[in-house]
């Protein structure tokens, strides 16, 4: 009888011996039930963030704007803000000849110790306006041609050789790491992101970028009483063309993901890849970036978010990298950039249709803000804009898909920057901004903490 009673206790009627012990298993039970439910929920609130990003170009920018920029980034109730600050280069689209740090839009210096200085203290004074507001520091080490437009993506260079004196270890990484250093405090969180789309440098130079690992955290870590898991240590490559090397005769990213097989199997032998620690670099960063400004189309569903990731990870497995399975190890994945720009290639003119606008996010206009290039006074277009942060959110609340992705990077300079957080974004007759995004972005950060 007794054993009837603990096998069948919810379907005994309550009395007696088996009454007791239907009810303490019915409360076991229901704590069960409410623990699960408790779980769920706290699952379903730590998505990814939106996390706004400080773009800082100049010298100039950094002295004058970023403490701006930093208020307006506060407002977004982010757990993490990201600075970009940028070194530019001479060069053309494949070599680089020699830094610069930008002064304004016409000056640019070659480094010096004094230029180098100046750059360090300037960024860890705003750096240090964010922690002392209690948020976590990312930063994504950004890296320009002063001369023309090219994508970093083809250029081929060592971040540890000397070119004029200096390798981009010396004017990028430890600049910019130690004013990490010198603006944070026990219990801020970092991820430094030693690089931006520079595919082809990092498939050709892994082990030099191995190397920039351990250095770049020593440098963060010195003379702190820091927790080791607080500072990480990241690589952020674009979605697709992971390599820079790989022709394809489409820009399509289907068409490149449908053939990236054949043209490795008939390119890759040709240059100058060390997949082995390009593997053995994976292994060591705590952050993997990816840039994503993939097509999309009016009213996709919220699993095409999925699709830059899924060719991300097509495109690693060739270097024997497993995305997912680094995800299971620990590793965080973040998406580095994202946003939509409403403009045309060259950067002149406003997309011409909806189509080209979703299409193409990548294609902007750049600040200082006007009507004359500013997207978001055509209803359609920024109706569209909407509904892109809406579905992003979704996708971020139900865990990214197939990823658990720690957050997104919103790039938040000229007609990309929905959330105004730029000093130029806003002018005396508009703004880029859009009040609806920056209210639903800053729901979903208090919804995700």
């Amino acid at each position: 009888m007794a054993h009837e009673c603990r096998s069948n206790s919810f379907r005994k009627p309550i009395g007696g011996q088996c009454a007791a012990h239907s009810r303490s298993s019915s409360m076991r039970a229901w704590s069960r039930l409410l623990g699960l439910a408790a779980l769920l929920v706290a699952a379903a609130a730590k998505g990814g963030e939106f996390s706004p990003s400080v773009v800082l170009t100049t010298v100039d920018e950094m002295q004058n704007y970023c403490d701006q920029m930093v208020d307006n980034a506060l407002k977004l109730n982010s757990r993490n803000i990201k600075f970009v600050p940028t070194v530019h280069y001479y060069g053309s689209e494949t070599h680089l000849n020699s830094f610069c740090y930008r002064n304004n839009w016409g000056s640019c210096e070659a480094p010096n110790s004094a230029n180098i200085e100046r750059f360090t203290v300037l960024l860890a004074k705003c750096m240090k306006k964010a922690v002392d507001a209690g948020k976590g520091i990312a930063v994504l080490a950004h890296l320009d041609n002063m001369q023309q437009y090219t994508w970093r993506n083809l250029l081929q260079f060592d971040p540890l050789e000397k070119k004029g004196g200096y390798s981009y270890a010396d004017v990028v990484i430890a600049p910019m790491a130690n004013a990490v250093n010198r603006a944070i405090k026990p219990g801020t969180k970092v991820v430094f992101t030693l690089n931006g789309e520079t595919g082809k440098s990092v498939s050709q130079y892994s082990k030099q970028w191995l190397q920039l690992v351990p250095y770049t955290k020593n440098i963060i870590q010195k003379n702190k009483n820091l927790n080791a898991a607080d500072v990480m240590v990241g690589i952020s490559l674009n979605y697709n063309k992971v390599y820079g090397w790989i022709d394809f005769d489409s820009i399509s990213p289907a068409y490149i993901s449908q053939n990236f097989d054949k043209e490795w199997k008939e390119q890759s032998n040709k240059y100058p890849m060390d997949l082995p620690n390009m593997k053995k670099l994976y292994d060591a960063v705590d952050v993997i970036g990816v840039s994503a400004y993939p097509p999309l189309y009016t009213g996709f569903p919220v699993d095409a978010l999925n699709t830059p990731l899924k060719y991300h990870e097509q495109e690693l497995s060739y270097a024997g990298i497993n995305l997912k399975d680094l995800i299971k190890r620990g590793k965080k994945l973040v998406i580095s950039e994202w946003g939509l720009g409403g403009g045309t290639q060259d950067g002149s003119a406003i997309a011409a249709n909806l189509s080209d606008v979703a299409g193409h996010p990548f294609f902007g206009l750049w600040y200082p803000y006007s009507t004359s290039k500013d997207p978001w006074r055509n209803s359609q277009y920024n109706d569209y804009r909407r509904y892109l942060y809406s579905q992003m959110s979704k996708w971020l609340k139900t865990g990214a898909g197939e990823y658990r992705l720690d957050g997104v990077y919103v790039w938040d300079a000229g007609s990309w920057d929905a959330l105004g957080v730029h000093y130029a974004t806003t002018g005396s007759d508009g703004s880029w901004a859009d009040s609806q995004i920056v209210n639903l972005v800053k729901e979903h950060n208090k919804s995700v903490k």
